[in-house]
């Protein structure tokens, strides 16, 4: 097992964290949970995280887009790029700014996010896992 999560997690030939594991690991351990706990208990963050919401989800517009037009340049599917386009930032955007006034309906799509992401992350580091 430790063999396996080597082969995913690291590249043999440049020795370095593959970058699909580590967006998925950053995913599934971090950002979900994250995004979840923003959600369930909006009471309990501080004005400062609400704040980096706001210029997260700016900036990841700004990434998503960029990487949207390249895969269309291209003729690759960018359907990861437009849930982070159409739903994901402009959720972000909207909490961080209106902070703890936000309605408690985008609270709840913070927890859905965050469940979204942890499982659908969490599934391909093991699915990869389980196939090496």
């Amino acid at each position: 097992m430790i063999t396996k999560c080597y082969v995913i997690f690291f590249d043999d030939q440049k020795k370095k964290m593959s970058s699909h594991a580590a967006l998925h690991a950053a995913h599934a351990a971090i950002i979900g949970p994250g995004l979840f706990w923003v959600g369930f208990a909006p009471d309990t963050i501080p004005d400062a995280a609400y704040t980096g919401l706001l210029f997260l989800g700016v900036g990841m517009l700004a990434y998503h887009v960029y990487l949207a037009m390249q895969k269309l340049a291209a003729e690759r599917s960018a359907w990861v790029n437009w849930i982070h386009i159409f739903l994901v930032a402009p959720l972000l955007i909207l909490v961080g700014y209106l902070k703890k006034d936000a309605a408690r309906r985008y609270f709840e799509m913070l927890m859905l996010l965050g469940f979204a992401a942890t499982g659908y992350h969490a599934f391909y580091l093991i699915r990869d896992m389980m196939l090496e």
